[in-house]
């Protein structure tokens, strides 16, 4: 793991600041409504699962040491929720219209969560198989 990831100042402030962020939601939705703290809770981690992490992994591998503005963190933020954005929700919205109309199957058969982490998990790691392959090519080259 120490191969692929190198963690900075820029990605722990990065991710200080979505926790920062995540609670301050977490409470003020909490004092302003009648549901659980954990419902929120539970739906930020996997808002932060489908959306942010696969591309994270996809930008951590391959684009590190990208740079746009003076503002690190936040590039790496923005880049990574929209490789998540083209990657995760462009192959949900091929597999839901695939199980809706090619196989004819209701949707609440199989469950859109489901469905969604598994295409999450399935990017992260095609992600870090291509790193490992390059990686391999590039040891056996030199």
């Amino acid at each position: 793991m120490n191969k692929f990831f190198q963690f900075n100042k820029d990605d722990r402030t990065m991710w200080l600041g979505m926790l920062g962020i995540s609670a301050v939601f977490i409470v003020l939705m909490s004092l302003f409504t009648t549901t659980s703290p954990f419902y929120y809770a539970k739906r930020i981690l996997i808002t932060i699962f489908i959306m942010f992490l696969p591309g994270y992994a996809i930008t951590k591998l391959f684009f590190d040491h990208m740079e746009f503005t003076e503002y690190r963190a936040l590039d790496k933020f923005l880049v990574s929720f929209f490789f998540s954005i083209a990657t995760v929700q462009t192959l949900y919205f091929i597999a839901t219209y695939v199980r809706t109309y090619a196989l004819n199957v209701d949707e609440d058969v199989i469950s859109s969560n489901a469905i969604s982490i598994s295409i999450a998990l399935l990017v992260t790691a095609v992600a870090f198989g291509v790193k490992f392959y390059l990686n391999k090519k590039k040891t056996i080259a030199s």
